[in-house]
């Protein structure tokens, strides 16, 4: 009867430490990825077919030069393909298409459009966004703005970081501008050591693309 009262206290005794862990202070979080951009993109499960497309595109140079990258992930990309895939096939049922089908130009035009002039730091975004030209020549409106969420557990409301395409030709018709067109950066504030990443969330899809 000992022996079973012994294995029950430190059974306790076991699932109290684990309890607790969430309890202790890991010390502040870095952002800091240890590699230029480019490096970080390809060690990323999640980024690294982006790495290949920004190589085919022959954008590494500007990936890993001082600027920002707002980073669709691998399922961003996979969205996209799945896209291209669905209205080929609306004329030719067995139509194949893969990351390795976009075409060379088609990257070049618009990867672009997600790396931007200068190091973009949250420190630098307000909740009224600014209007910021990519590489590619398009603009993005990029804003950081507190959401009205948990009301009741928070004193202090979050902030997002929102890539916001612009819809029409002009950014003052706010009236056109759709859930779709707004995609919120999953991760932000990581630190290269050429750049700045964001890093999109996975609904988003590859050049916001419609088909």
């Amino acid at each position: 009867m000992k022996k079973y009262i012994y294995i029950l206290v430190v059974s306790f005794g076991l699932i109290s430490c684990i309890t607790d862990d969430y309890l202790v202070d890991g010390g502040i979080s870095s952002g800091e990825v240890g590699s230029d951009t480019f490096t970080f993109l390809q060690s990323h499960p999640q980024l690294d077919t982006l790495a290949l497309l920004i190589q085919r595109a022959d954008l590494i140079d500007e990936v890993n030069g001082e600027n920002t990258l707002f980073a669709p992930n691998n399922l961003s990309i996979q969205k996209y393909v799945d896209e291209v895939l669905a209205e080929m096939r609306q004329e030719d049922p067995e139509a194949e298409y893969t990351v390795n089908d976009i075409p060379v130009d088609t990257l070049q035009k618009y990867m672009g459009g997600y790396i931007f002039p200068g190091r973009i730091t949250r420190d630098d975004m307000s909740a009224d966004g600014d209007i910021l030209t990519a590489l590619n020549g398009e603009e993005r409106r990029i804003s950081l703005e507190p959401r009205e969420e948990y009301t009741d557990q928070l004193s202090s409301f979050p902030e997002y970081v929102f890539f916001t395409y612009k819809n029409g030709d002009d950014w003052d018709d706010w009236d056109n501008i759709i859930d779709d067109d707004v995609i919120t950066v999953r991760t932000s504030n990581l630190v290269s050591t050429n750049g700045m990443i964001h890093v999109l969330q996975g609904n988003h899809i590859l050049f916001n693309y419609d088909n």
